[in-house]
C-alpha cells in the first residue's frame, strides 16, 4: 500500500480569548483531515439481461434463460454462491403513440434481470465480463471497486488526521502567542470511510457473438478518509 495523504480543510475556534474568563475556559479547536489512497482488492459488478418480445411471458422467459446461463458461467468461473445476489427484476410494457388513434398502445414487453457479483480476483475481472457477455448478458450496469477489509487503511487515515490536527493546533497557538495545554476532547466526524471508484452506469450491449478479447479494466485507487476534531486547553 502506497499511502497518499491530503488535508482538505481546517477550522479554528478560539474560545473567550478577548473576555476576562478563567484560564481553563480558554480552548482552541481544530479539525484535521486525513486521506490515504490504496489499491482496491475487490469489485462489485452488476450484470444484466434485457429482452423484448410481443408477449410478456416470452420476454420474461428469454431473460430468465439468459440469466440462468450467466449464473452457470459464474459458477464455472469459480465465483462463490455467497458472492452472487439477484438484483433488479423488471417486466414493463412498451408503448407507442399511434397517429390513427388517441392515447398509447402496448406494442410489446421488456424484461430485465440482473445479478450483483463480487469479484475478489481483479486480474480475472476482464475475462469474466467477456465470458458472461458471450453467454447472454447484454447489460453492464456498473463496476464498483472497493476493499474487502478497509479497517487498516481507515485507521491510517485517522492517525494522519489526528497528527495534522495536533500540528495545526500548535501552529495557531504559536501564531497567537499562547501555549497549548492538555487535550480536552477528540471527536471523529462519522466513522471514517472511503469513496469507491464507480465506472459508468448502464451500458447496453448489442452483440450477437462472444467478445474476442477480455474487457480492459483499470481499477485506479480507493481514497480512505477521516475527519478528527481536537480541542485543547490554552494556558499562560
Amino acid at each position: 500500500m502506497r499511502p497518499f495523504i491530503g488535508f482538505l480543510s481546517v477550522t479554528l475556534v478560539f474560545a473567550a480569548l478577548s473576555a476576562p474568563v478563567a484560564a481553563q475556559d480558554r480552548t482552541i479547536s481544530v479539525t484535521g483531515q486525513g486521506e490515504v489512497s490504496v489499491e482496491p482488492d475487490m469489485a462489485t459488478v452488476i450484470i444484466g439481461v434485457q429482452a423484448e418480445a410481443d408477449i410478456a411471458a416470452d420476454a420474461l422467459d428469454i431473460a430468465s434463460a439468459s440469466t440462468a446461463a450467466i449464473l452457470a458461467t459464474l459458477d464455472g468461473e469459480g465465483i462463490a454462491d455467497e458472492d452472487i445476489r439477484s438484483g433488479a427484476i423488471r417486466l414493463n410494457p412498451r408503448y407507442s403513440q399511434s397517429a390513427l388513434s388517441s392515447g398509447t398502445q402496448i406494442t410489446g414487453y421488456q424484461a430485465v434481470n440482473s445479478v450483483d457479483v463480487k469479484v475478489t480476483d481483479l486480474d480475472r475481472l476482464g475475462g469474466l465480463l467477456a465470458a458472461v457477455v458471450g453467454d447472454g448478458a447484454n447489460r453492464l450496469d456498473g463496476v464498483q471497486f472497493g476493499l474487502l477489509d478497509p479497517s487498516e487503511a481507515t485507521d491510517e487515515a485517522r492517525r494522519r488526521a489526528v497528527a495534522e490536527g495536533a500540528r495545526l493546533a500548535q501552529l495557531y497557538a504559536d501564531a497567537a502567542s499562547v501555549s497549548l495545554g492538555e487535550l480536552m476532547m477528540l471527536n471523529e466526524a462519522g466513522s471514517g470511510g472511503y469513496r469507491m471508484f464507480d465506472m459508468s452506469p448502464v451500458i447496453v450491449l448489442e452483440m450477437s457473438s462472444s467478445p474476442q478479447y477480455d474487457v480492459p479494466i483499470a481499477a485506479g485507487k480507493i481514497e480512505m478518509n477521516a475527519s478528527i476534531t481536537l480541542v485543547y486547553a490554552l494556558v499562560e
